[in-house]
């Protein structure tokens, strides 16, 4: 998971450090990445959200099957499928959203974890030598060997003279130096630090520091629980049946909140208030797609869709029609050998025969109609005499 996170961690450093080298403030620099991060993932919000409204749309539909086929499941799982096929709708959309997100938490992780690394872009033989040095301060300390450079920030503050004599020039120690100084959220809450760590040594006396580290969990609880309901505030609205269907699913994601509290206990403050901001950021996208993409809207987009893809068949069909036409035209009439153009072979006889006017409209009419059958066959789209 390391080999993930680290990978990942990569394009995202590149993008934090840029955000950092501009705006010098590492609490705003996160919040400034939040939002870069909320803005890629946009297109796929719009999908999830236009998904969500064209199931609730065709609600109707998939009731009339439920209905229909409540005796054969695996029939109506069948006509489902059909139907989302028909009307060009991915159920699977609305995942999409949570999967990217989990896939960028990822990396966040480890823009958070190893800020030596990606924000200041130091050499890794440089924090090599770091680690070696701040080892001894926190010896027996579980927590060094998984996150040891934001134990490097606290330790170059705490006992600057074990970082003397190792071979690392004054330049890179004073980067680091100014950066655990300054990497504070509104000038107090230390975005390195870590609720439980702290709370376990140091709870003698609540300082705003302690009272930062202590709501930025809370916090983060709060913010998942709100949108819980809100959500499930909406999809009860959107499709009551569906979400009478998910008492045990909306358990879970109430219980997500307690979660969340957990890991940001357990995780750097800058962690927390990447989830903070990221939850507030997609609180008001989700807020602005439901007003936007309503099912009544999305309807009239499916709708829009299905005669845009008609068109384009129907283009398509005409294309292959006129060429077949053409090819049944020469076969039929021998073109380029026939004496004049109401004259016909017999498939016959072989005998050339001249067709009045009327009997030439008759005639071109049936090799349409023929034509017409054979590309209706082939596209699998209906056909009557009367197109």
């Amino acid at each position: 998971m390391n080999f993930i996170s680290h990978l990942l961690g990569i394009p995202l450093g590149l993008l934090m450090w840029a955000i950092f080298s501009v705006i010098k403030n590492y609490g705003v620099a996160i919040a400034v990445f939040t939002l870069v991060i909320r803005l890629i993932l946009v297109p796929i919000s719009v999908s999830q959200q236009k998904s969500t409204a064209s199931i609730a749309a065709i609600q109707p539909k998939l009731d009339k099957l439920k209905k229909q086929y409540a005796n054969n499941p695996n029939k109506m799982q069948e006509e489902q499928m059909k139907l989302y096929q028909e009307e060009n709708i991915n159920p699977m959309a609305s995942c999409l959203p949570m999967l990217f997100q989990l896939i960028f938490l990822y990396g966040v992780f480890d823009v958070v974890y190893r800020p030596l690394t990606h924000v200041l872009r130091i050499g890794s033989e440089t924090i090599t030598a770091l680690t070696e040095a701040a080892a001894p301060l926190f010896e027996g300390n579980s927590y060094f060997n998984s996150r040891p450079e934001l134990y490097i920030l606290q330790a170059v503050n705490e006992h600057p003279e074990a970082f003397s004599g190792i071979g690392i020039s004054q330049d890179i120690l004073a980067k680091v130096i100014d950066f655990s100084q300054n990497n504070k959220l509104f000038g107090v809450i230390d975005l390195g630090a870590i609720p439980d760590v702290v709370f376990q040594t140091n709870i003698s006396q609540w300082t705003p520091a302690l009272w930062g580290l202590f709501l930025i969990p809370i916090a983060t609880g709060v913010i998942q629980l709100a949108m819980t309901i809100y959500s499930t505030y909406k999809q009860k609205k959107l499709n009551p049946e569906a979400s009478s269907q998910m008492g045990g699913m909306n358990i879970m994601l109430y219980g997500m909140s307690i979660f969340f509290i957990y890991i940001t206990f357990k995780s750097p403050a800058g962690l927390g208030f990447y989830w903070i901001c990221s939850s507030l950021v997609g609180f008001l996208q989700t807020f602005i797609l439901n007003k936007i993409y309503t099912p009544e809207y999305v309807a009239k987009l499916i709708e829009k869709d299905k005669l845009k893809n008609k068109n384009k068949k129907r283009s398509a069909f005409m294309e292959k029609y006129n060429e077949m036409l053409q090819e049944q035209l020469k076969q039929n009439g021998n073109a380029g050998s026939r004496p004049s153009p109401n004259v016909r072979r017999d498939s016959e006889t072989g005998e050339d025969i001249k067709l009045s006017k009327s009997q030439m409209k008759d005639y071109e009419r049936k090799i349409i109609a023929e034509a017409r059958r054979r590309q209706a066959e082939k596209y699998g789209d209906e056909y009557s005499e009367d197109d």
